[in-house]
């Protein structure tokens, strides 16, 4: 049976793809059976990969809360924006959590000319100045030219400070021409599932170090005002009090809901 990826084209139903979903998002043993027996009897041909995680999320929502919010790690990115400027906080935020002390939105002078960076990031003598290059679509990549762009800023940053190296960090994936071009020059490049087995998604589940929009029953309003006051992370909504909840206009039932969750997430993780 075949079903349709975001980019139009089709693929086969695996069934052992979405159960290495689950495993990786540690939901319990009882819910991922539960998923792995009920989901591929709701599959059809033609049925879109967002139509499945759609389904999968909601029924983890109902038997395992906190599973479920892993389990949507990937889509909860998407949901950060429409602007990229959360992404860039998120990144500097995760960073941090590796040891690294970061700055979001400074100039830097280069050779030639002044440039400003997302996230620039120190630690132990290393500098990182990073493009931050967020899409909140699914078939959304970035191409050639954003590559050209950052090896270029790269280029005369180093020339004017040898320690500072230019970065690429993004929620998506590269096409091949720019994922071409950036090993050719040795570039350095965090994207979703890039480099293999180290890319940004491992990043964040060593750490646990997931964005605030994993909790799928936040309103887009809400997150944009809480996003605003710096809380992009989903381990700083365990810190908020009801009252907290309120002033960003988040409905009493949903505020106890939200607080459940959290804590919940908070307490296997922290």
């Amino acid at each position: 049976m075949h079903i349709r990826k975001s980019d139009g084209t089709m693929q086969p139903f695996d069934r052992r793809k979405l159960e290495r979903a689950l495993t990786r998002a540690l939901v319990s043993p009882a819910a991922k059976q539960e998923v792995l027996t009920t989901i591929p009897r709701m599959v059809r041909p033609g049925t879109s990969t967002q139509q499945i995680h759609t389904r999968v999320l909601h029924l983890l929502e109902s038997i395992d809360p906190v599973g479920a919010a892993r389990f949507n790690l990937k889509h909860a990115m998407f949901q950060l924006g429409p602007s990229g400027f959360p992404f860039e906080q998120y990144i500097a935020r995760i960073l941090s959590a590796y040891g690294w002390q970061t700055e979001t939105g400074k100039f830097v002078q280069g050779k030639c000319v002044q440039h400003e960076i997302d996230v620039y990031a120190k630690r132990e003598g290393e500098i990182r100045a990073i493009e931050a290059k967020y899409r909140n679509t699914a078939g959304g990549r970035v191409d050639i030219k954003v590559a050209l762009y950052v090896h270029a800023r790269h280029l005369d940053l180093s020339a004017r400070d040898p320690s500072v190296v230019g970065a690429l960090f993004t929620n998506t994936e590269l096409t091949e021409t720019a994922r071409i071009y950036s090993e050719c020059v040795g570039m350095k490049v965090m994207a979703w599932n890039y480099p293999v087995d180290d890319g940004l998604a491992k990043f964040i589940e060593q750490k646990h170090l997931y964005p605030l929009t994993v909790f799928s029953r936040i309103p887009m309003h809400v997150v944009s005002k809480l996003t605003r006051d710096g809380i992009v992370l989903a381990n700083q909504l365990c810190e908020l009090e009801a009252s907290q909840f309120s002033k960003y206009g988040l409905r009493k039932e949903d505020t106890q809901n939200l607080q459940n969750d959290s804590r919940d997430l908070c307490a296997l993780h922290l």
